[in-house]
């Protein structure tokens, strides 16, 4: 059997990587750690042909809710110009629109009198609303609902209550919380709607896209269980993009109640708090369902992105609410790994100062991380798992100045990262699709050219000189793996020492 990890390094070595004291990098790789998923617009936003630019590295989202046969060729093209211009420092997230519930024509929008009754029918839903007779796209809805079901509109804005089945096509409601309604999204909590999660517009718009070897990842929609996730893996193995990850959205009342089977058999997982505050039972517990979210993905070792109205002011304005910043705070230091802007990056007019806004939250998280004594978030049973947290968390020398993960996949990079070092991660592979992949997780990713002949150190050594990190009597931790398919979850590791940081821009002529 392996020997125990603490074994393959020095007795010296095993330090208090937890208070290393940083010396940032000239660069400044390390000023922040959470990353940024960043929805891009439509051609007339203000940061459609610069986005790549303004993020720098990062997650750009393309919503296919707006996509139509008509814009296959301007998003094929548009994926080519992300990654041309972006490289490896994007990564690129297909997110598929899933069960289209929607009303239909709402026009500038209709005014919902409280009390009044609402015929909802499936009847020509281009047909313009009016305040008793609103259309909607989703034909099967008589056919589910029952008396007494709310209908929620807007993310929970509105809110109205089934009286009755009329018919095959039409039925009648009441309005119980009424406003003017302008946003089409319905959503139905009570309502168990026995439909896929990934529909046939679905499977079209993506078997297009995906042709585009460009695209690292797909978001899938209103997932409820591990079936919905298993749908999408098959439908990526049908089209010939098994590569393809998968970032499942929780924003269902099934899926926070199998948060821990969905997050097994994902890459990532997205807290989309605007429809999942429509569909819990009781709203106000959102705050700790998303910390739950959350802590499943750090069990696992896969990276969590929080959504919706995160800075939803800087649309118009330069600078975020003190509420907006101190949610930041409260999500950062919760742990989610990556903060996504829709509006803000989609049609804001500030695209820039939202970028800054995530990043000095969270240079702020960093500091306090940095001064807690905390013990690790994520505590396994497994000897591996404690021999690995013994190593990352122990207390002695100060000389620590980052850890190095060497794998070609992100198997590897998943086993540390459930432990959440406070040291900065790097993580080096020689897979491009990897490289792009890591950019969600709170790491630096680097890609390098090696095989698994190759001198792990020499390799890092290289990464470290790459990121102008160097540093005199100070050291690194080098973790490698760089052999075994991505899939498996063997607990081996290959490597692990300590190696020297370069000691100048020199040392590795």
């Amino acid at each position: 059997s392996d020997p125990p990890l603490h074994r393959l390094l020095s007795s010296d070595v095993i330090g208090c990587i937890l208070h290393s004291k940083l010396s940032m990098a000239a660069n400044g790789v390390f000023d922040h750690t959470v990353k940024i998923v960043a929805t891009i617009g439509e051609r007339t936003s203000p940061a459609y042909d610069k986005l790549e630019e303004i993020l720098g590295q990062g997650t750009i989202r393309i919503n296919l809710a707006f996509c139509s046969k008509e814009r296959y060729q301007e998003l094929r093209d548009l994926i080519r110009r992300i990654r041309t211009k972006g490289g490896d420092k994007i990564n690129i997230l297909l997110d598929a629109v899933g069960p289209r519930v929607k009303l239909g024509n709402l026009g500038s929008g209709v005014n919902l009198k409280e009390g009044a009754e609402v015929v909802i029918t499936t009847q020509d839903p281009k047909k313009l609303a009016t305040e008793d007779r609103i259309g909607t796209i989703f034909k099967e809805l008589p056919k589910f609902i029952k008396p007494g079901d709310p209908i929620l509109l807007a993310e929970g804005k509105f809110k109205l209550e089934t009286i009755r089945v009329l018919n095959e096509t039409d039925v009648l409601t009441r309005v119980v919380k009424g406003g003017f309604c302008k946003k089409r999204g319905i959503n139905l909590p009570k309502t168990d709607l026995p439909v896929p999660a990934l529909s046939d517009n679905d499977k079209e718009d993506l078997s297009e896209l995906l042709k585009e070897p460009d695209v690292d990842m797909v978001a899938l929609s209103f997932v409820r269980n591990v079936a919905d996730v298993k749908m999408l893996r098959d439908f990526l193995e049908q089209v010939g993009r098994p590569d393809v990850r998968i970032m499942s959205k929780i924003e269902t009342t099934s899926a926070v109640e199998n948060i821990n089977a969905i997050a097994s058999v994902s890459d990532a997982l997205m807290v989309a708090r605007g429809d999942l505050w429509a569909e819990l039972e009781n709203p106000w517990t959102l705050p700790s369902v998303t910390c739950d979210i959350i802590k499943a993905g750090q069990t696992i070792g896969i990276p969590v992105v929080t959504a919706t109205q995160t800075l939803s002011s800087m649309q118009t304005n330069e600078l975020p609410t003190r509420a907006e910043v101190d949610e930041l705070y409260f999500l950062i230091s919760r742990g989610t790994d990556c903060i996504m802007g829709s509006e803000e990056f989609a049609v804001g007019m500030y695209p820039e100062a939202v970028v800054h806004s995530i990043r000095a939250v969270g240079k702020e998280v960093d500091k306090e991380i940095q001064k807690s004594l905390s013990v690790p978030r994520y505590l396994s049973s497994t000897p591996l798992d404690r021999e690995l947290a013994g190593i990352i968390w122990a207390e002695g020398t100060k000389r620590i100045r980052c850890i190095c993960i060497i794998s070609s996949r992100a198997n590897y990079l998943k086993e540390v990262y459930r432990h959440r070092p406070k040291t900065p991660l790097i993580a080096i592979s020689n897979h491009a699709q990897s490289v792009h992949y890591f950019q969600l997780f709170q790491v630096v990713p680097v890609l390098a050219k090696f095989d698994v002949t190759d001198d792990a150190s020499v390799i890092a050594r290289a990464a470290l000189k790459q990121l102008n990190l160097f540093g005199q009597q100070e050291s690194a931790l080098l973790i490698v793996n760089h052999t075994g398919p991505d899939t498996t979850r063997d607990h081996h590791f290959s490597r692990i020492e300590e190696i020297p940081l370069p000691s100048s821009a020199d040392s590795l002529d």
